[in-house]
């Protein structure tokens, strides 16, 4: 990656341009930046950054709805690492009431995701064990505070780090089980008793996704939402019969398609955040000049919480 300079984009009918405030930096900005496909063929050059934050500062033809001047959360293919951006006016969010702009990030994607699986993919029902992996990251250290909310008896954060892991038990995790350890399946599942999980959010792949199914308890569902792993899982269907065990695929993108969902979401978490329920955890600023080493970072799993890049 490199720091150029480009032309301010214009934007097209139907689109707004942003002066971008911050970016959000999701794992996926590193399969991007790998050319790798996800979700689509990254067509170099390309800029990364599919969520951004800033203010509307020029509309195209047609933009109703969204004027100059107003706070949104923008979704795009990209160009948030930037010091403007365009966006499609159906992928504008207004930023509630009250709601820091940069921290509200933290709940654009990564909070988004934790509350889709909860409460639909899952859904976490009362009493529920609950496996959160990466449970020091963005999507993780939501997840378990949520968790809790909706009702779940006992979350248990996977973490590779003793910082991280003690993150997830100070946001309200029960146990805290070290990911890099080949023991790890056993310590969460001495964790319950021998009885296992009834949800595991999954997000790694490989033999974790394996162990993960092997976990669960009687009618448990596991919902895999990534593979950072870069390994793919491995059904076996045969597994799943006896226990009536249920896998579920996760993608954000079809519930972003809803403005209902996402707009009455970030108002929850918004209101939530307000009055301390929820605690959103920054794990760091980059500028564009030092994204490089925020993706170093991130890929070697030395980060936490939300990552964000200001590009001022």
């Amino acid at each position: 990656m490199t720091v150029e300079k480009v032309p301010v984009p214009r934007p097209a009918p139907g689109q707004v341009l942003v002066e971008v405030a911050a970016a959000g930096v999701n794992y996926a900005d590193a399969i991007r930046r790998l050319g790798e496909y996800y979700p689509q063929p990254t067509v170099f050059p390309f800029t990364m950054g599919g969520e951004f934050t800033g203010k509307i500062v020029a509309r195209g033809e047609g933009v109703t709805g969204h004027k100059e001047g107003d706070t949104v959360f923008a979704l795009h293919n990209g160009g948030g690492y930037a010091e403007y951006a365009v966006a499609e006016q159906g992928a504008l969010i207004p930023v509630p009431d009250g709601l820091d702009p940069v921290v509200g990030l933290a709940l654009v994607i990564q909070g988004l995701t934790a509350v889709a699986i909860l409460k639909d993919a899952g859904p976490v029902r009362p009493g529920d064990t609950v496996l959160v992996q990466a449970g020091g990251g963005g999507v993780g250290l939501l997840a378990v505070q949520l968790a809790k909310m909706y009702g779940a008896g006992r979350v248990i954060a996977m973490a590779s780090t003793a910082e991280k892991r003690a993150t997830a038990l100070d946001h309200g995790a029960d146990v805290a089980v070290d990911s890099s350890s080949d023991g790890w399946a056993a310590e969460a599942r001495e964790a319950t008793g021998g009885k296992g999980v009834d949800l595991v959010l999954e997000m790694t792949g490989g033999s974790v996704f394996t162990q993960s199914v092997d976990l669960l308890t009687d009618f448990g569902t596991v919902v895999v939402y990534g593979v950072a792993g870069r390994e793919p899982p491995i059904l076996a269907v045969e597994q799943l019969i006896p226990r009536n065990i249920s896998v579920r695929a996760f993608n954000l993108h079809p519930y972003l398609m809803r403005p209902d969902f996402t707009a009455e979401t970030l108002c929850e978490l918004a209101d939530h955040v307000a009055e301390g329920r929820l605690r959103v955890a920054l794990g760091g600023r980059f500028t564009l000049e030092t994204a490089q080493e925020m993706h170093r970072s991130m890929e070697a799993r030395q980060t936490h919480g939300k990552l964000v890049v200001i590009p001022r």
